[in-house]
């Protein structure tokens, strides 16, 4: 199973993702790509975006100053992989997962759904037109749309997207959920197989289907 980024622990990561951002236009798509190549090193990058997340998250939070380091480490692989993995998407495109295998599709998804608000808002347009064609995951896309809602604060479509500030009890919760009692039929038609409500329980998160957006918006 992918590891994705908590929200609560993204805020911690988002600073230093700027750099990797870029506010112009997707570049206009030339030459055929080398989609053996392309694979072999997204497969490495997926790889490592996964090797560095690899932890026991509870040690991680639980003992002083270890959450610091990692996601110090954490940050150098992010802003690495997204040195690598953004100039193919500006030079080709969201690759089809078809040309490239669902674990180098995978490796496009995760370096971007790990990336800043601005990162997101770029690529996500065409990697939602690629999961209308099939050729990428739907359920990701999702994923990732929530994000971006949940960076903008505003409320997601498919509850994906669980953090721990948002309660006065401080336990992790489901950000708001916009249009709550038709969540779980847009979930099952992204390709879902869990409830909003299951899914919480899996992740040990409250769902509160009356849940309000926090106050005060956090800038990514």
């Amino acid at each position: 199973m992918r590891t994705i980024l908590p929200a609560i622990l993204l805020l911690l990561a988002i600073g230093c993702q700027n750099a990797a951002d870029s506010n112009t236009a997707v570049a206009v798509k030339e030459e055929e790509p080398n989609y053996a190549l392309l694979q072999a090193e997204l497969e490495e990058t997926y790889d490592l975006d996964q090797g560095v997340r690899d932890v026991n998250w509870d040690s991680v939070n639980a003992t002083p100053g270890v959450q610091q380091e990692f996601m110090k480490q954490m940050r150098q692989v992010d802003s690495l992989n997204q040195a690598k993995v953004l100039p193919i998407l500006d030079r080709y495109g969201w690759l089809p997962k078809s040309k490239i295998g669902e674990k180098a599709a995978d490796a496009l998804f995760v370096v971007v759904q790990h990336a800043s608000l601005n990162t997101i808002e770029k690529y996500l347009p065409e990697m939602e037109e690629l999961a209308l064609q099939g050729e990428a995951s739907t359920a990701d896309a999702a994923m990732m749309r929530d994000r971006l809602l949940m960076f903008q604060g505003k409320k997601q479509r498919y509850g994906t997207q669980v953090v721990s500030y948002i309660r006065e009890d401080g336990r992790a919760a489901v950000w708001p959920v916009e249009d709550v009692k038709n969540v779980n039929k847009r979930r099952a038609a992204a390709g879902f197989e869990l409830t909003v409500e299951e899914n919480a329980k899996r992740l040990g998160a409250v769902f509160d289907p009356e849940e309000k957006l926090p106050e005060e918006h956090v800038s990514f």
